[in-house]
């Protein structure tokens, strides 16, 4: 069985722990609340680059341009639309962060009854910050390069389900998911 794991780094997001959430910057919201690709947290005083690009990877047994949604830590100026002539907002947080929610998907797929594939991947992760919550979530469209944004409360709950990746297999293929979230205090 082939084992992908494409999940987030559990010891940096540890240290973001009663640091500063300062702001975030992303495309203006214009018909929905997601941007593309790219999104820039600033936390303390550091600045990552939570990204969902498309890159070649294994899906199952193809090679396919499939988004990948990652978290690096960047320099400022790695922070710019993937869109031409789009200027990003920032949208200003000031609080602490109190815990943070990763939401991991593992995807299993059978190939003729048998298993072939383990996919690891994080669909989500959830700031709380003097009792609300922010939520960037990769968009659960395999390609699709979109990160939906939500602010309020009880946001694991409005994670997209990812049922859509249990449709449309051949029928050798048999597909399955579950989610895990890691509560990180």
């Amino acid at each position: 069985m082939k084992t992908i794991d494409m999940r987030f780094n559990d010891d940096m997001i540890q240290e973001w722990i009663g640091k500063k959430f300062v702001k975030y910057k992303c495309d203006p919201f214009n018909v929905t609340n997601s941007a593309t690709q790219i999104v820039g947290l600033y936390i303390g005083d550091e600045i990552y680059s939570l990204t969902n690009i498309q890159e070649a990877v294994d899906y199952f047994g193809i090679s396919e341009d499939m988004s990948v949604f990652k978290i690096t830590k960047v320099e400022d100026s790695a922070i710019k639309s993937a869109l031409k002539n789009v200027e990003m907002i920032a949208t200003s947080v000031s609080k602490e962060i109190t815990s943070v929610k990763v939401v991991n998907e593992q995807q299993n797929m059978a190939i003729n009854g048998e298993s072939a594939y383990e996919v690891w991947l994080t669909r989500a992760i959830i700031f709380e910050v003097s009792g609300r919550e922010i939520s960037f979530e990769k968009d659960t469209v395999p390609f699709s390069e979109e990160i939906i944004i939500q602010r309020g409360h009880d946001l694991i709950d409005k994670i997209s389900d990812n049922d859509d990746f249990l449709q449309e297999w051949d029928e050798e293929y048999s597909p399955e998911y579950k989610r895990d979230v890691l509560v990180i205090k």
